[in-house]
Protein backbone atom coordinates (compact mmCIF):
# COMPACT_ATOMS: atom_id res chain seq x y z
CA UNK A 1 0.00 0.00 0.00
CA UNK A 2 2.80 2.26 0.98
CA UNK A 3 4.61 1.46 -2.71
CA UNK A 4 1.62 4.29 -3.98
CA UNK A 5 3.02 7.27 -1.97
CA UNK A 6 5.99 9.35 -2.15
CA UNK A 7 7.71 7.98 0.56
CA UNK A 8 9.96 11.65 1.48
CA UNK A 9 7.11 13.23 0.97
CA UNK A 10 5.17 10.96 3.66
CA UNK A 11 7.68 11.26 5.92
CA UNK A 12 7.99 15.04 5.95
CA UNK A 13 4.23 14.99 6.86
CA UNK A 14 4.52 12.52 9.46
CA UNK A 15 7.92 14.59 10.88
CA UNK A 16 5.58 17.86 10.97
CA UNK A 17 2.40 16.16 12.85
CA UNK A 18 4.55 14.54 15.22
CA UNK A 19 5.85 17.95 16.02
CA UNK A 20 2.44 19.65 16.21
CA UNK A 21 1.68 16.71 18.38
CA UNK A 22 4.65 17.22 20.66
CA UNK A 23 4.54 20.78 20.61
CA UNK A 24 0.40 20.12 21.60
CA UNK A 25 1.21 17.92 25.00
CA UNK A 26 3.90 20.47 25.78
CA UNK A 27 1.42 23.09 25.77
CA UNK A 28 -1.02 20.95 28.08
CA UNK A 29 1.71 20.08 30.14
CA UNK A 30 2.77 23.51 30.68
CA UNK A 31 -0.23 24.45 31.76
CA UNK A 32 0.10 22.34 35.00
CA UNK A 33 2.40 25.71 36.04
CA UNK A 34 0.58 28.63 37.59
CA UNK A 35 2.37 31.03 35.07
CA UNK A 36 1.45 28.90 32.08
CA UNK A 37 -2.25 28.22 33.30
CA UNK A 38 -3.72 29.38 30.07
CA UNK A 39 -1.39 27.39 27.44
CA UNK A 40 -3.28 24.24 27.77
CA UNK A 41 -5.84 26.49 25.38
CA UNK A 42 -3.66 25.52 22.49
CA UNK A 43 -2.91 22.13 22.58
CA UNK A 44 -6.35 21.39 21.02
CA UNK A 45 -6.04 23.45 17.77
CA UNK A 46 -2.27 22.67 17.53
CA UNK A 47 -3.09 18.65 17.91
CA UNK A 48 -6.05 19.56 15.38
CA UNK A 49 -3.82 21.80 12.64
CA UNK A 50 -1.10 18.38 13.03
CA UNK A 51 -3.98 15.79 11.99
CA UNK A 52 -5.56 18.18 8.95
CA UNK A 53 -2.00 18.80 7.59
CA UNK A 54 -0.86 14.96 8.04
CA UNK A 55 -4.13 13.83 6.24
CA UNK A 56 -4.24 16.20 3.60
CA UNK A 57 -0.29 16.27 3.07
CA UNK A 58 0.08 12.11 2.69
CA UNK A 59 -2.72 12.68 0.31
CA UNK A 60 -0.71 15.03 -1.86
CA UNK A 61 1.95 11.86 -1.83
CA UNK A 62 -0.59 9.47 -3.53
CA UNK A 63 0.52 9.06 -6.98
CA UNK A 64 -2.04 10.23 -9.22
CA UNK A 65 -2.19 10.82 -13.20
CA UNK A 66 -3.59 14.39 -12.67
CA UNK A 67 -3.97 16.60 -9.26
CA UNK A 68 -6.78 16.23 -6.76
CA UNK A 69 -9.28 18.63 -6.50
CA UNK A 70 -11.48 19.66 -3.44
CA UNK A 71 -14.47 21.63 -2.42
CA UNK A 72 -13.06 24.31 -0.80
CA UNK A 73 -15.64 24.48 1.66
CA UNK A 74 -15.75 20.76 2.84
CA UNK A 75 -11.80 21.68 3.00
CA UNK A 76 -11.94 24.51 5.33
CA UNK A 77 -14.79 22.31 7.18
CA UNK A 78 -12.53 19.62 7.75
CA UNK A 79 -9.72 21.64 9.32
CA UNK A 80 -12.54 23.66 11.87
CA UNK A 81 -13.64 20.21 12.75
CA UNK A 82 -10.35 18.91 13.71
CA UNK A 83 -9.50 22.16 15.54
CA UNK A 84 -12.77 22.10 17.22
CA UNK A 85 -13.06 18.64 18.46
CA UNK A 86 -9.33 18.54 19.46
CA UNK A 87 -9.97 21.78 21.70
CA UNK A 88 -13.40 19.46 23.21
CA UNK A 89 -11.36 16.50 23.76
CA UNK A 90 -8.03 18.65 25.67
CA UNK A 91 -10.59 20.08 27.41
CA UNK A 92 -12.36 17.34 28.56
CA UNK A 93 -9.25 15.29 29.34
CA UNK A 94 -8.13 18.10 31.72
CA UNK A 95 -11.82 18.69 33.50
CA UNK A 96 -11.05 15.41 35.88
CA UNK A 97 -14.65 14.93 36.89
CA UNK A 98 -15.23 14.55 32.86
CA UNK A 99 -11.76 12.41 32.40
CA UNK A 100 -12.77 9.87 35.18
CA UNK A 101 -10.49 7.06 35.43
CA UNK A 102 -10.52 5.63 32.07
CA UNK A 103 -10.41 8.28 29.94
CA UNK A 104 -13.43 6.80 27.95
CA UNK A 105 -15.29 10.67 27.31
CA UNK A 106 -11.85 12.51 25.96
CA UNK A 107 -11.13 9.32 24.06
CA UNK A 108 -14.45 9.34 22.15
CA UNK A 109 -13.97 13.18 21.23
CA UNK A 110 -10.58 12.51 19.78
CA UNK A 111 -11.15 9.35 17.91
CA UNK A 112 -14.35 10.81 16.15
CA UNK A 113 -12.95 14.38 15.88
CA UNK A 114 -9.75 12.28 13.78
CA UNK A 115 -12.76 10.08 11.75
CA UNK A 116 -14.72 12.75 10.91
CA UNK A 117 -12.08 15.38 9.63
CA UNK A 118 -10.50 12.02 7.49
CA UNK A 119 -13.63 11.02 6.14
CA UNK A 120 -14.87 14.41 5.66
CA UNK A 121 -11.80 15.43 3.88
CA UNK A 122 -12.09 12.61 2.01
CA UNK A 123 -15.58 13.76 0.64
CA UNK A 124 -14.42 17.04 -0.48
CA UNK A 125 -12.17 15.14 -3.51
CA UNK A 126 -14.33 16.36 -6.94
CA UNK A 127 -12.72 14.18 -8.84
CA UNK A 128 -12.19 10.19 -6.14
CA UNK A 129 -13.77 8.56 -9.31
CA UNK A 130 -14.70 5.09 -8.02
CA UNK A 131 -13.43 5.19 -4.23
CA UNK A 132 -14.92 3.31 -1.68
CA UNK A 133 -14.27 1.80 1.85
CA UNK A 134 -15.59 -1.32 3.20
CA UNK A 135 -17.26 -1.02 6.38
CA UNK A 136 -14.54 -3.71 7.85
CA UNK A 137 -12.17 -1.03 6.84
CA UNK A 138 -14.19 1.68 8.30
CA UNK A 139 -14.82 -0.54 11.73
CA UNK A 140 -11.65 -0.88 11.95
CA UNK A 141 -9.70 2.27 11.22
CA UNK A 142 -12.80 3.35 14.38
CA UNK A 143 -10.93 0.71 16.43
CA UNK A 144 -7.63 1.67 15.44
CA UNK A 145 -7.97 5.12 16.29
CA UNK A 146 -10.16 4.83 19.45
CA UNK A 147 -7.02 2.23 21.12
CA UNK A 148 -4.58 5.59 19.72
CA UNK A 149 -6.47 7.88 21.72
CA UNK A 150 -6.69 5.69 24.84
CA UNK A 151 -2.95 5.02 24.61
CA UNK A 152 -2.33 8.52 23.89
CA UNK A 153 -4.36 9.82 26.76
CA UNK A 154 -2.73 7.32 29.05
CA UNK A 155 0.82 9.03 28.05
CA UNK A 156 -0.36 12.02 28.50
CA UNK A 157 -1.42 11.51 32.35
CA UNK A 158 1.38 10.02 33.12
CA UNK A 159 3.50 13.44 31.63
CA UNK A 160 1.22 15.24 33.72
CA UNK A 161 1.46 13.43 36.98
CA UNK A 162 5.07 13.28 36.90
CA UNK A 163 5.49 16.63 35.34
CA UNK A 164 7.10 17.75 39.27
CA UNK A 165 8.65 14.43 40.19
CA UNK A 166 10.62 12.98 37.29
CA UNK A 167 10.96 15.33 34.26
CA UNK A 168 12.85 13.21 31.92
CA UNK A 169 10.42 10.62 32.41
CA UNK A 170 7.84 12.96 31.15
CA UNK A 171 9.47 13.60 28.43
CA UNK A 172 9.44 10.07 27.27
CA UNK A 173 5.91 9.96 28.01
CA UNK A 174 5.09 12.86 25.93
CA UNK A 175 7.17 11.63 23.48
CA UNK A 176 5.54 8.34 23.40
CA UNK A 177 2.18 10.06 23.47
CA UNK A 178 3.64 11.97 20.22
CA UNK A 179 4.97 8.77 18.52
CA UNK A 180 1.55 7.23 19.14
CA UNK A 181 -0.86 9.10 17.97
CA UNK A 182 1.08 10.00 14.66
CA UNK A 183 1.21 6.19 13.62
CA UNK A 184 -2.52 5.42 14.90
CA UNK A 185 -3.38 8.65 12.66
CA UNK A 186 -1.29 7.49 9.71
CA UNK A 187 -2.66 4.11 10.14
CA UNK A 188 -6.55 4.96 10.13
CA UNK A 189 -5.30 7.38 7.14
CA UNK A 190 -4.15 4.24 5.40
CA UNK A 191 -7.05 1.86 5.65
CA UNK A 192 -9.67 4.89 4.78
CA UNK A 193 -7.42 5.25 1.55
CA UNK A 194 -6.75 1.88 0.76
CA UNK A 195 -9.20 1.29 -1.97
CA UNK A 196 -9.48 5.00 -3.19
CA UNK A 197 -8.99 5.12 -7.56
CA UNK A 198 -8.83 8.44 -9.10
CA UNK A 199 -11.28 9.16 -12.08
CA UNK A 200 -9.23 11.02 -15.33
CA UNK A 201 -11.76 13.95 -15.62
CA UNK A 202 -11.36 16.16 -19.11
CA UNK A 203 -11.81 19.93 -17.41
CA UNK A 204 -11.95 23.19 -19.50
CA UNK A 205 -9.32 26.10 -18.64
CA UNK A 206 -12.11 27.93 -16.61
CA UNK A 207 -12.39 24.78 -14.86
CA UNK A 208 -8.45 24.67 -13.84
CA UNK A 209 -8.18 27.98 -13.33
CA UNK A 210 -10.58 27.36 -10.67
CA UNK A 211 -9.00 23.84 -9.64
CA UNK A 212 -5.74 26.20 -9.12
CA UNK A 213 -7.30 28.57 -7.30
CA UNK A 214 -8.52 25.77 -4.89
CA UNK A 215 -5.05 24.22 -4.86
CA UNK A 216 -3.09 27.78 -3.62
CA UNK A 217 -5.54 28.22 -1.46
CA UNK A 218 -5.39 24.40 -0.06
CA UNK A 219 -1.29 24.73 -0.13
CA UNK A 220 -1.46 28.79 1.34
CA UNK A 221 -3.44 27.12 4.55
CA UNK A 222 -0.66 24.10 4.80
CA UNK A 223 2.08 26.37 4.49
CA UNK A 224 0.22 28.36 7.14
CA UNK A 225 -0.67 26.52 9.76
CA UNK A 226 2.56 24.57 9.60
CA UNK A 227 4.71 27.94 9.91
CA UNK A 228 2.96 28.61 12.86
CA UNK A 229 3.52 24.99 14.44
CA UNK A 230 7.08 25.99 13.81
CA UNK A 231 6.91 29.26 14.79
CA UNK A 232 5.72 27.78 18.12
CA UNK A 233 8.13 24.84 18.31
CA UNK A 234 10.70 27.23 18.11
CA UNK A 235 8.99 29.29 20.98
CA UNK A 236 8.82 26.69 23.09
CA UNK A 237 12.19 25.63 22.66
CA UNK A 238 13.14 29.18 23.68
CA UNK A 239 11.02 28.79 26.87
CA UNK A 240 12.82 25.79 27.88
CA UNK A 241 15.91 27.00 27.40
CA UNK A 242 15.35 29.48 29.04
CA UNK A 243 13.71 27.89 32.07
CA UNK A 244 16.18 25.56 32.08
CA UNK A 245 19.19 28.09 32.19
CA UNK A 246 17.04 30.10 35.05
CA UNK A 247 16.80 26.23 36.59
CA UNK A 248 20.64 25.38 36.06
CA UNK A 249 21.22 29.16 37.67
CA UNK A 250 19.32 28.45 40.76
CA UNK A 251 20.28 25.12 41.16
CA UNK A 252 24.46 26.42 41.40
CA UNK A 253 22.94 29.40 43.53
CA UNK A 254 21.30 26.83 46.12
CA UNK A 255 24.36 24.86 45.83
CA UNK A 256 26.48 27.85 46.85
CA UNK A 257 24.20 28.71 49.45
CA UNK A 258 24.18 25.21 50.57
CA UNK A 259 28.37 25.03 50.60
CA UNK A 260 28.14 28.45 52.57
CA UNK A 261 25.62 27.17 54.95
CA UNK A 262 27.69 24.14 55.66
CA UNK A 263 30.77 26.39 55.78
CA UNK A 264 29.46 28.81 58.15
CA UNK A 265 27.94 25.62 60.78
CA UNK A 266 31.10 23.91 60.54
CA UNK A 267 33.89 26.68 60.46
CA UNK A 268 34.79 29.16 62.41
CA UNK A 269 34.08 32.77 61.01
CA UNK A 270 37.30 34.67 62.08
CA UNK A 271 39.88 32.19 61.27
CA UNK A 272 38.06 29.78 58.74
CA UNK A 273 39.46 26.81 60.67
CA UNK A 274 37.04 23.93 61.40
CA UNK A 275 35.34 24.78 64.62
CA UNK A 276 34.12 22.10 66.93
CA UNK A 277 31.27 20.77 65.44
CA UNK A 278 33.61 19.57 62.58
CA UNK A 279 36.28 18.71 64.70
CA UNK A 280 33.53 16.28 66.27
CA UNK A 281 32.41 14.69 63.04
CA UNK A 282 35.64 14.45 61.84
CA UNK A 283 37.30 12.59 64.76
CA UNK A 284 34.31 10.28 64.66
CA UNK A 285 35.84 9.53 60.77
CA UNK A 286 39.08 9.13 62.28
CA UNK A 287 38.38 6.71 65.03
CA UNK A 288 36.64 3.79 62.08
CA UNK A 289 39.37 3.39 60.54
CA UNK A 290 42.56 4.90 62.26
CA UNK A 291 45.21 1.94 63.02
CA UNK A 292 47.97 4.06 64.63
CA UNK A 293 48.13 6.06 67.38
CA UNK A 294 46.45 9.44 67.29
CA UNK A 295 47.27 12.43 69.38
CA UNK A 296 45.17 15.50 70.76
CA UNK A 297 46.69 18.73 71.02
CA UNK A 298 44.84 20.82 73.45
CA UNK A 299 46.74 24.36 73.00
CA UNK A 300 45.81 27.45 74.77
CA UNK A 301 47.65 30.96 74.16
CA UNK A 302 49.18 32.33 77.18
CA UNK A 303 49.46 36.58 77.78
CA UNK A 304 46.11 36.75 75.17
CA UNK A 305 43.54 38.20 77.72
CA UNK A 306 46.37 41.02 77.73
CA UNK A 307 46.34 42.11 73.41
CA UNK A 308 42.29 42.18 74.48
CA UNK A 309 42.77 44.46 76.97
CA UNK A 310 45.63 46.92 76.08
CA UNK A 311 44.62 46.65 72.01
CA UNK A 312 41.09 45.87 71.74
CA UNK A 313 39.42 42.63 70.29
CA UNK A 314 39.98 43.98 66.64
CA UNK A 315 43.71 43.40 67.46
CA UNK A 316 43.05 40.54 68.91
CA UNK A 317 41.23 39.06 65.90
CA UNK A 318 43.93 39.92 63.85
CA UNK A 319 46.53 38.41 66.42
CA UNK A 320 44.23 35.14 65.89
CA UNK A 321 44.40 34.93 62.04
CA UNK A 322 48.06 35.21 61.89
CA UNK A 323 48.20 32.22 64.98
CA UNK A 324 45.79 30.25 62.92
CA UNK A 325 47.48 30.38 59.65
CA UNK A 326 51.01 29.65 61.54
CA UNK A 327 49.44 26.46 63.06
CA UNK A 328 48.25 25.62 59.59
CA UNK A 329 51.55 25.70 57.77
CA UNK A 330 53.17 23.60 60.40
CA UNK A 331 51.29 20.81 60.91
CA UNK A 332 50.60 20.70 57.04
CA UNK A 333 48.54 17.99 55.19
CA UNK A 334 49.07 15.22 57.30
CA UNK A 335 47.42 17.08 60.70
CA UNK A 336 43.87 19.14 61.49
CA UNK A 337 43.82 22.36 62.97
CA UNK A 338 40.21 23.41 64.43
CA UNK A 339 39.70 26.34 66.49
CA UNK A 340 37.41 25.75 69.16
CA UNK A 341 36.55 29.19 70.69
CA UNK A 342 38.41 32.45 72.33
CA UNK A 343 42.60 31.73 71.88
CA UNK A 344 41.65 27.52 72.10
CA UNK A 345 42.79 25.59 69.63
CA UNK A 346 42.95 21.54 68.71
CA UNK A 347 45.55 19.91 66.58
CA UNK A 348 44.99 16.16 65.33
CA UNK A 349 48.19 14.17 64.36
CA UNK A 350 49.26 10.91 63.49
CA UNK A 351 52.45 9.81 64.31
CA UNK A 352 54.89 6.66 65.04
CA UNK A 353 55.90 7.59 68.58
CA UNK A 354 55.16 10.23 71.62
CA UNK A 355 58.89 11.58 70.93
CA UNK A 356 57.74 12.48 67.53
CA UNK A 357 54.00 14.06 68.91
CA UNK A 358 56.11 16.09 71.31
CA UNK A 359 58.91 17.14 68.94
CA UNK A 360 56.06 18.57 66.60
CA UNK A 361 54.21 20.66 69.78
CA UNK A 362 57.89 21.67 70.99
CA UNK A 363 58.12 23.37 67.36
CA UNK A 364 54.40 25.38 67.46
CA UNK A 365 55.62 26.27 70.89
CA UNK A 366 58.47 28.14 69.28
CA UNK A 367 56.73 29.53 66.33
CA UNK A 368 53.73 30.24 68.89
CA UNK A 369 56.72 32.47 71.24
CA UNK A 370 57.01 34.40 67.65
CA UNK A 371 57.02 38.48 67.45
CA UNK A 372 53.80 39.37 65.51
CA UNK A 373 53.41 42.42 63.89
CA UNK A 374 50.21 43.89 63.78
CA UNK A 375 48.43 46.94 62.72
CA UNK A 376 48.38 48.75 66.24
CA UNK A 377 51.13 47.02 67.76
CA UNK A 378 53.76 44.23 68.02
CA UNK A 379 53.20 41.52 70.30
CA UNK A 380 56.58 39.63 71.06
CA UNK A 381 55.21 38.09 74.65
CA UNK A 382 52.93 35.25 73.96
CA UNK A 383 53.38 32.24 74.77
CA UNK A 384 51.28 28.69 74.70
CA UNK A 385 50.51 25.62 77.09
CA UNK A 386 49.80 22.24 75.09
CA UNK A 387 47.92 18.90 76.82
CA UNK A 388 48.03 16.19 74.71
CA UNK A 389 45.64 13.10 75.52
CA UNK A 390 46.30 10.05 72.67
CA UNK A 391 43.34 7.74 71.00
CA UNK A 392 42.78 4.95 71.66
CA UNK A 393 44.83 5.08 74.95
CA UNK A 394 43.17 7.44 77.01
CA UNK A 395 39.89 7.56 75.36
CA UNK A 396 37.63 5.69 72.54
CA UNK A 397 35.54 8.34 72.00
CA UNK A 398 35.95 12.13 71.24
CA UNK A 399 34.34 13.92 74.43
CA UNK A 400 36.85 12.00 76.69
CA UNK A 401 39.72 12.64 74.85
CA UNK A 402 39.20 16.26 74.22
CA UNK A 403 38.63 16.24 78.39
CA UNK A 404 41.21 14.43 78.71
CA UNK A 405 43.50 17.18 76.46
CA UNK A 406 42.05 19.74 78.18
CA UNK A 407 42.87 18.72 81.95
CA UNK A 408 46.38 18.13 80.82
CA UNK A 409 46.65 21.65 78.94
CA UNK A 410 45.21 22.88 82.59
CA UNK A 411 47.95 20.97 84.59
CA UNK A 412 51.13 22.33 82.59
CA UNK A 413 49.89 25.86 82.52
CA UNK A 414 49.47 25.90 86.23
CA UNK A 415 52.77 24.35 86.05
CA UNK A 416 54.30 27.18 85.00
CA UNK A 417 52.73 27.47 81.27
CA UNK A 418 55.01 27.46 77.75
CA UNK A 419 55.45 23.69 77.99
CA UNK A 420 53.64 20.25 76.58
CA UNK A 421 52.84 17.35 78.52
CA UNK A 422 50.70 14.23 78.15
CA UNK A 423 47.56 13.13 79.70
CA UNK A 424 48.36 11.15 83.41
CA UNK A 425 45.98 9.33 84.68
CA UNK A 426 47.59 8.83 87.88
CA UNK A 427 49.01 12.44 88.17
CA UNK A 428 45.79 14.11 86.95
CA UNK A 429 42.17 13.75 87.63
CA UNK A 430 38.97 14.65 85.87
CA UNK A 431 36.47 17.18 86.81
CA UNK A 432 33.23 15.38 88.23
Amino acid sequence: MLFNYDISLVLLAVIIACLAFYVSFWLCKAGSRKKHYCWPLFSGPTMGCGIWVLHYMVMQAHHHSHIINYNIKITLASLLVAIIGCSLGFGCFLFKQLRQKHYLLPALIFSATAASMHYLGMAAIINAGDWSVSNAHITLSLIVIFITSLSMLRLTHLMLVMTSKNDSYANFCRLGATLTLCIGVAIMHFLGTSKMNMAPVAVSSLAISHDDHIENTIAMTMTILIALVFMLAIFIWFINFKEHLSNELLKRELISKNLQLKQMTQHDSLTQLPNRVYLQSHLNTLFDKQIQPLFIMFIDLDGFKRVNDVWGHAIGDELLVKISKMLSNVVGKGGFVARIGGDEFIIVVCQQTEDAAIQLAKTLLSRISDNYELSATTVDFLSASIGISIYPEHGQDVATLLKKADVAMYYIKDKGKNNVIFYDEIAMTLPT
